[in-house]
């Protein structure tokens, strides 16, 4: 009788991962756009084994936003690059290892809006990813050095904890 209550609360457990909230950055090779961090292509797919790896959907807003700058500098390459987001945008969603978190609510705003008012934080994007973390009380993964100064300062909102791309090859 005591080993199948054991058994039974055992399976009622839910199995933890570590949570890691990725910025922009990181989705951008899912788009066919190139990222400069060490030993990516080789190190971001043991991620998905460590860690459950969720983004903010503004992340996707922010890519598109990327592919078209570049495709107004090169003009003769738009449809390519508005194809390579259309088929990365298909692999991301369908993809069970990445998952979305909500695009805003009032408390991210409200964080949001912290990080413009008393840290001066201009951009939007990166304020949503920020305050998103803060929101699930997750890691952010973020190469944004304005990002990773606020944690420094006493009164800020603060994730989980924040990492940079080099911290994650550290560790691997």
């Amino acid at each position: 009788m005591r080993l199948k209550k054991l058994v039974k609360n055992y399976r009622r457990k839910e199995v933890f991962t570590v949570k890691l909230l990725l910025d922009t950055t990181y989705l951008l090779p899912v788009f066919g756009i190139g990222i400069k961090l060490r030993k990516f292509s080789e190190v971001f797919p043991k991620l998905l084994s460590k860690y459950s790896l969720l983004y903010n959907p503004v992340s996707l807003v922010e890519a598109k936003w990327i592919i078209i700058s570049q495709s107004k500098r090169m003009p003769s390459k738009r449809e390519m690059f508005l194809r390579r987001f259309r088929k990365g945008l298909k692999a991301l969603l369908s993809n069970a290892k990445f998952s979305q978190t909500t695009l805003t609510n009032a408390e991210i705003e409200e964080i949001a809006d912290r990080l413009l008012v008393e840290f001066k934080i201009p951009d939007y994007f990166d304020r949503i990813i920020y305050a998103t973390a803060v929101h699930y009380n997750i890691i952010l993964l973020t190469e944004d050095e304005k990002l990773h100064n606020i944690v420094k300062s006493k009164h800020a909102p603060k994730p989980k904890g924040i990492l940079k791309w080099e911290h994650i090859v550290q560790n691997f």
